[in-house]
Formats: C-alpha cells, sequence, structure tokens
C-alpha cells in the first residue's frame, strides 16, 4: 500500500514479514473482517449498537514503524563509532581522513546501505609547515628576546592526544610571512570595532591587530583587519568565554570542559565557501579553475597576511605590556590587566609574528549511501554530516559523524526486521573538507544543484554536539511544526530535566530557549557555518540544523577546534551516562528523517512562513527604515516599494490560508483511497516548489553564490542567521551615504533589494494557486 512502508521489498532475501511488525498485520486483517461483520449484522446493531475495534489506519503503522525506530537508535554504538572515528588528527585532504572515509563507507555498508560511494573533487587546501611553528616573538627595546611562544599546545590526555603534530596552533589559508609591527586591540574585530579604535584616535594601519574570538566568524575578523590596514592579525580566546569559572586547574579541561591555559581555536579564514578557485562551478579535475591564488587573495577571499591563533597565557603577555588608553568597558575580558587600545607597548618592546605553511591542491571525497525509497524513489531526504577535523574530532565533527552511522544501522534494522521500506529515498551524506569553508558539500550543490532543486525534498544536518542541556533548531517558518513535533516524540536523556517534570526534548528546549510566546521555543533560521548553507542559500532546499548545547558556554562551547576535542571529553564530562544526549540526537534526526519520508502529505507549512513574514521580518524592515528618514527624499523610493511589499505580504497569507484546504482535501481523499494519489502529488509539487520562488539565480549583490533573498547570510557575518541581508546591507550602505547623490541613487538600491524579496514572493503566491 503507497506511503505505508511495509510489504514492500525489493527481493525475496529481505521481503519476509519481521516479527514485530505481525500484530500490526493480524489487526489489519481483523479491522477487514470486523467490517464485514459490521454490514451482515445490519438492522441487528441499528436497534443494539455496540461498540467495535477502529480500523487500523496508515497513521497507526507509522506510528508502529516510528516505535520501533526510535528504540533502535543505540548509544553505545555510538559511542564506538566515535572511537573508530578518532583515532588520529584527520585533516580534509590528509591520508587519515582518506581512511576515516573509508571507515565510514565500511559502517554504512556494513549496516546495509545501497550504492555508497564516494564523489570526489580536486580543490586548493592549506596546511601548515610543521618544520617551521607559528610564533609571537616579544623582544625588549635593546632588540633582547623576552618572550617566544611555543606554537603548540600539549597534550593533557596522553593516550587520546599523542600525534606528533595534533598540538600545532594555526589557522588555515594564513598568508605566510614575518611581520614587525606595532600592535593594537580592536576587541571582536568587527568593523564597528575598527571604526571606534579610529575614533579614539588610534590607525589600525600598519599594525598587527589583537582581535579575540566571539561574535562572528573569524574569517570575517582577518577580512575587515585588512581592509583597515593591517598588516598581520592575531587571534585569541579569552577566558570570559571560555574560562568563565577561572583559570585554575580546578576550573579548566580535563576537570572540567573549560578551556586549558594553552589551548588555542583552529579554523579556516577563508572569506567564502567552496574551493577559492572554481566559484560557482565544481571543482572537478577535468574542469578549468577560472581564479588563480593570486587573484583569491587581490578578492579578499584567501588572506593576504600572516595570521594565527594564541591561547589567553600568550595573550597575556601582550596585553600586560601594552600602552595608550584603556578599553571600554565592553572591551574588557576576563586576563587579569588592564586591556588597553594601543598602539605598541609602554616599554618600547618590539612584537614579530612568524607564520609559515602552504597551499597544495588536494582531492577531497564526499561519501553517499541510500535506502531507496518504495514510493517516490526520485525524492530525496538528505541527512548530512561531515568527518574532517582540524585534530581529532571528538566533538566538531565526528559526535556528528557516529550518530549519524547508528542512524542509519537503526534504519537498516527497521527496514530488516519490521519489512519497512521508507515511501521517498534517504540520502545519507559524509562531507569532506567542511572546515576549510564548506568545501566538499559546496562543490556538491555546484554539482548536483539542478537535480537538487527538482527532487531534494529537505536537507537535515547535524554537525555536531556542543554541549547537553537543550535541543537547539535552526530552521525555516515552513518546518517550524515539523521540527517541534518530532521533539515531543523523543525522551529528554537528562536526569536533571525529568526530575522537573520535563519528559521529552520539547520540555527542555521551550524553557532553555523561550521564544516570548507560550508554549513555543526560539527558533532562530539557519546560520551560515555548517553544511547546510548551501543547500538552503544556493539551491533552495529546506533545512534543519540541530545539536544540543549549553546556555552559559561559548558561541560554540569552550574546547571548539582545540586539541582537546578527543573521545574523553565526550565519555567523561559531556555525556558520561553511556552517550544518553548522543543517542537522543540521534532519535531525533531519525524520527525527523521518517516523518519526511513516510508522510503522503509533506509537512511543510506556508502559512506559517506568510505569518512570520509578516509579524517578524517586516517589522525588524520597518524599523531600519525608519532609522534613515532624516533623508526623507532619498529613501522615498524605499518606503513606497515597504508598503506595496507588506500588501503581497498580506495575499500571500491569505493564499496560504486557502492552500490549506487544499491540502486538507488531498488527505481526506488519500485516506479514502491510497492508491489514488493525484491529489497528494499536486500539494506537494506546489510545497517543494515553494522554497525555489526565494531564489535569485543573480545572488545578492557582490555575493552570487548567496542566492536565497530570506535566509542567505550577510556579508558582515558569516556565521550568523539574517533575514532579507541584502536589504539590510543595502540601508547600512545608505546610513553611511556622504553626500545627497550617494543617498539618493542608494535609496533606489533599497527599494531594488525589497522588490525583489516581493517578487518571490509574488512567485509563492503563484506556486501556491492551481491555475496562473
Amino acid at each position: 500500500m503507497p506511503y505505508v512502508g511495509i510489504g514492500a521489498q525489493p527481493d525475496s532475501k529481505t521481503s519476509l514479514v519481521g516479527k514485530p511488525m505481525l500484530k500490526v498485520y493480524a489487526l489489519i486483517l481483523f479491522s477487514i473482517f470486523l467490517t464485514f461483520g459490521i454490514a451482515l449484522l445490519g438492522k441487528y446493531h441499528k436497534d443494539h449498537p455496540t461498540p467495535v475495534q477502529r480500523s487500523v489506519t496508515i497513521n497507526d503503522v507509522h506510528e508502529s514503524i516510528s516505535s520501533y525506530l526510535i528504540d533502535a537508535v543505540n548509544g553505545t554504538k555510538m559511542k564506538e563509532n566515535l572511537r573508530l572515528l578518532t583515532k588520529e588528527p584527520h585533516l580534509a585532504g590528509s591520508e587519515a581522513n582518506k581512511k576515516v572515509a573509508y571507515k565510514i563507507a565500511k559502517l554504512w555498508a556494513d549496516a546495509g546501505l545501497e550504492d555508497v560511494h564516494f564523489i570526489p573533487y580536486e580543490v586548493l587546501l592549506s596546511y601548515p609547515n610543521v618544520s617551521s611553528l607559528n610564533r609571537v616573538i616579544l623582544d625588549d627595546s635593546r632588540g633582547k628576546n623576552i618572550f617566544t611562544s611555543s606554537g603548540m599546545s600539549p597534550a593533557i590526555i596522553q593516550d587520546e592526544q599523542k600525534g606528533k603534530y595534533a598540538g600545532v596552533q594555526w589557522l588555515a589559508w594564513a598568508a605566510t610571512g614575518r611581520v614587525t609591527a606595532d600592535v593594537v586591540y580592536v576587541n571582536r574585530g568587527k568593523e564597528e570595532d575598527f571604526e571606534n579604535l579610529k575614533n579614539m584616535g588610534v590607525d589600525p594601519e600598519g599594525k598587527i591587530a589583537l582581535m579575540r574570538y566571539g561574535e562572528g566568524f573569524r574569517g570575517d575578523k582577518v577580512h575587515i583587519a585588512q581592509k583597515y590596514g593591517a598588516v598581520g592579525a592575531i587571534l585569541f580566546s579569552d577566558p570570559s568565554d571560555v574560562a568563565r569559572e577561572g583559570i585554575d586547574k580546578a576550573h579548566i579541561y580535563p576537570r572540567t570542559v573549560w578551556m586549558p591555559e594553552e589551548g588555542v581555536q583552529r579554523g579556516s579564514t577563508m572569506h567564502g565557501d567552496g574551493d577559492p578557485l572554481t566559484p560557482l562551478y565544481p571543482s572537478k579535475k577535468e574542469l578549468f579553475s577560472q581564479r588563480t591564488i593570486e587573484q583569491a587573495k587581490k578578492d579578499g577571499i584567501i588572506p593576504s597576511i600572516p595570521v594565527l591563533p594564541v591561547s589567553y597565557t600568550t595573550a597575556w603577555q601582550i596585553l600586560s605590556r601594552m600602552a595608550g588608553r584603556p578599553v571600554p568597558l565592553n572591551w574588557q575580558g576576563f586576563i587579569n590587566v588592564t586591556y588597553r587600545v594601543g598602539p605598541g607597548f609602554r616599554n618600547k618592546e618590539k612584537l614579530t609574528i612568524d607564520v609559515s605553511g602552504y597551499l597544495q591542491k588536494k582531492t577531497i571525497r564526499n561519501v553517499v549511501g541510500y535506502i531507496r525509497g518504495h514510493d517516490e524513489p526520485d525524492r530525496y531526504v538528505i541527512l548530512g554530516n561531515h568527518y574532517d577535523a582540524w585534530v581529532y574530532g571528538a566533538m566538531d565533527p565526528n559526535s556528528g559523524t557516529a550518530m549519524l552511522a547508528e542512524v542509519a544501522r537503526a534504519m537498516m534494522q527497521t527496514v530488516n526486521q519490521t519489512n519497512w521500506r521508507p515511501a521517498r529515498t534517504i540520502m545519507f551524506t559524509a562531507w569532506d573538507a567542511e572546515e576549510y569553508g564548506l568545501v566538499g558539500s559546496t562543490e556538491f550543490v555546484e554539482e548536483f544543484h539542478d537535480i537538487l532543486r527538482k527532487r531534494a525534498v529537505v536537507y537535515l544536518n547535524m554537525d555536531c554536539l556542543q554541549g547537553n542541556s537543550s535541543l537547539h533548531v535552526f530552521t525555516i517558518p515552513t518546518l517550524y511544526k515539523v521540527a517541534i513535533e518530532v521533539s515531543k516524540k523523543i525522551a529528554n536523556p537528562n536526569p536533571k530535566e525529568k526530575a522537573k517534570g520535563r519528559e521529552t526534548l520539547f520540555d527542555s528546549w521551550v524553557k532553555t530557549f523561550p521564544s516570548g510566546q507560550v508554549g513555543v521555543p526560539k527558533i532562530p533560521v539557519p546560520s551560515g557555518g555548517s553544511d547546510h548553507a548551501p543547500f538552503l542559500n544556493y539551491a533552495g532546499v529546506p533545512v534543519i540544523d540541530f545539536n544540543f548545547k549549553n546556555t552559559s558556554t561559548f558561541d560554540t562551547y569552550p574546547l571548539y577546534h582545540s586539541l582537546y576535542e578527543t573521545p574523553f571529553l565526550n565519555e567523561h564530562l559531556l555525556d558520561p551516562n553511556n552517550f544518553v544526549i548522543h543517542k537522543a540526537l540521534g532519535q531525533y534526526w531519525a524520527e525527523l528523517a521518517r516523518v519526511f519520508v513516510d508522510e503522503a502529505v509533506l509537512p511543510f507549512n506556508s502559512t506559517e512562513l506568510a505569518a512570520t513574514f509578516i509579524k517578524e521580518y517586516l517589522p525588524i524592515l520597518r524599523k531600519e527604515l525608519s532609522d534613515s528618514y532624516y533623508f526623507p527624499k532619498a529613501i522615498e523610493p524605499a518606503r513606497i516599494q515597504l508598503n506595496l511589499l507588506s500588501k503581497t505580504a498580506q495575499d500571500f497569507y491569505e493564499i496560504s490560508k486557502k492552500f490549506e484546504a487544499s491540502v486538507t482535501w488531498a488527505r481526506a481523499v488519500f485516506s479514502q483511497n491510497p492508491y489514488d494519489n493525484k491529489q497528494i502529488t499536486a500539494v506537494n509539487e506546489r510545497m517543494m516548489s515553494l522554497e525555489r520562488c526565494f531564489i535569485n539565480p543573480r545572488g545578492i549583490p557582490g555575493a552570487p553564490a548567496s542566492r536565497h533573498v530570506l535566509f542567505s547570510v550577510s556579508a558582515k557575518d558569516s556565521y550568523s542567521s539574517a533575514v532579507m541581508a541584502a536589504i539590510s546591507d543595502a540601508v547600512d550602505a545608505f546610513k553611511k551615504a556622504e553626500t545627497d547623490l550617494e543617498r539618493i541613487e542608494l535609496g533606489r538600491e533599497v527599494a531594488h533589494q525589497i522588490s525583489i524579496v516581493q517578487f518571490s514572493i509574488i512567485c509563492a503566491i503563484n506556486t501556491l494557486r492551481e491555475n496562473i
């Protein structure tokens, strides 16, 4: 029977009915005989009504499959997977990472996934020169050395962190060079921080910029530092972010999850995603690379200045000697000195940074496998995680990799034991080179975007575990409801939360991350920091990105991208009760996928998108424009266009409500005759096309790869989620205009960007209508 998913195995070997489903079949047969019995009893039952057992429905079968699948997910197997995948550091492009790819492929194939294979790309990557470590060097005014950083983080859990060069402190894509210059402190390295520095009378040009991590992507910090003329950059993790309970041994790793004194955050400094030499096209061996390395540096894609990360103990060596005025209160961190802006040092010391690395083309490989759908095999529900790591990667990303392998095994166990077969195809993906700038997933989307546009239903991303307090979800309004409903089906793994009466993931989620609306958790729109980004921003595929996180720690988690992400962290500090947090996330992932593959009518909600646009997005836009009314004539075209957009948004809401009736009708027709799927096909086609309406093939200004007019990330911060970034960027440019002529031109650009969003909503309206 369509969209029931049982009794549909492709060969005799797997077509036997598993014992867990015999009761379901018995109920179905009993229901059929009972229906005939009722018809024969006729008048007797009319005169003497007797309660009867209701018929078994498709939903009953789905719930039975759901329960079996959720129970099949095993935390112990996740722990085993994690140990298997994190035996050695595995940078993208390395032999060690190639071995991890083969381990993943074997896990998937052994579980029973079909057509497990690699999709390779030839891409430019960056590596440290381990024979010449990156250093910070301080000399006194006479040239005598007073401090040199080691360039290495020491192993603490020796059995897990003993790789010879595992502790190297470096940042990918940083230019090689040795620079001596005065240092200036620029807080978080945001554009407003550099402007504030200049307003304090300190010019960053020709200086080394000292910046702390947090509140933005490190690549953006370096890009902005270059823009303001810095000749080098140092990034450090401030204890205010990564060691909030103190830096004594009792309050840092390995006794707690907080960063130890010589820990550093590694990462990419590329300003953009994908292979830097092949923008908008896949980096296949047989295809031409249209951009050179020199052009990539000239265009600001990769840095042209040396950059390195340092520990907070090394940062102390610099900050404790700096000259200049004390910083504003919100620039002060937790290192026990008065932070000063510089430039330079009180006693005329000299600061040198010495950075050495190289660029090289390497083969990366994405891993792909399938569970073929029975009713709609050409519709893909895609599950994804990346597997490359800066060091061992026990949190980022291989906590997620271990979960995905177990989800695959649990799903195949469900297939084999219950005779379930998903209605749509489940596609498993393990991405390579994500850490360098979403390279593997971006190249994949660039190569297959036309197929994805036509066939992909949804992309479900889980990068890594980030904490142990609560589920945290990023998604778009059309998927709010399904993300919430599935969370109500998964038992809460946190005993402290259960003791407070919070029995499910949803209960803790809505408590930990409240939205201000009763019974609704806060759900941010997806950001740009993981592999879901090209699916949504470039191809218009709806996405759900989720994890577990804490509210008390850093933007991500304190040991992010450090040497100390090894299994000890997962097993002893974050999830010591046999991986119950990992297990719950895996259960959520598996059940989300099952809902998308088995529900006859796709669980999208266009009305929620229309309502959110009216209630949340339009007010943000109105506020941005209201701040520009000091120049009413110049901003008038934008104000008029905003009023027109508001009317179109209301039309979108009205047509969405009417479309709900079509969805209800399709469900009713299908429930009466599951073999007649014309109605559900009609509504599903329209729902799948809806998100594609918001893709502008030209991209947002200055970012042709960012094509989603609602949810593409802002050029100002590649990590943070944003709504209508192109309009916000245009408004910012308008506010910075210095002449009336510039303001008139930029005011028209604001109106133009509003009009592009309006046209996308008109497309959505036309898509939901039955007729043109």
